[in-house]
């Protein structure tokens, strides 16, 4: 599965991505995979050094009751998400700005060129450091 990386917000408590599938009906399975192997990775981290008081309490924040009848014993991302196709170039551009003004919106900085994590910086400062991206002009 293809696809071109075109903008992205890691925030709190969840993220956009702005992401061109190729072929476009892979778009679910590509978050699938990018879902389960950031979980593995984050979980991994997580259950190593536990002695860090700030990571047991998050995997307790992360563990599913027993009542859930699952393969897995946590839960870190939704089972869903929310596509929205964008077909234009003008659509684009209106999807970039929402994705990076929202740490502005929640209050979290004065400006998206604060949050690092964003692919603001890529666009406005040429700044690869964090995440590579596909460019669109």
């Amino acid at each position: 599965m293809k696809f071109r990386l075109l903008g992205w917000m890691l925030m709190p408590d969840h993220f956009h991505l702005l992401l061109q599938p190729q072929p476009a009906e892979t778009t679910p399975l590509i978050l699938k995979g990018l879902k389960e192997q950031t979980a593995a990775r984050i979980l991994k981290t997580l259950h190593e050094n536990p002695q860090h008081p700030w990571r047991r309490k998050m995997l307790a924040r992360l563990r599913l009751p027993p009542t859930v009848h699952d393969e897995s014993h946590y839960r870190l991302w939704q089972r869903r998400f929310y596509p929205f196709n964008v077909s234009s170039e003008e659509k684009r551009r209106e999807k970039l700005n929402y994705m990076h003004g929202n740490p502005v919106k929640r209050g979290l900085v004065s400006s998206p060129g604060d949050w690092l994590w964003s692919s603001w910086r890529f666009y406005f400062l040429q700044d690869a450091s964090i995440l590579y991206m596909d460019r669109l002009e």
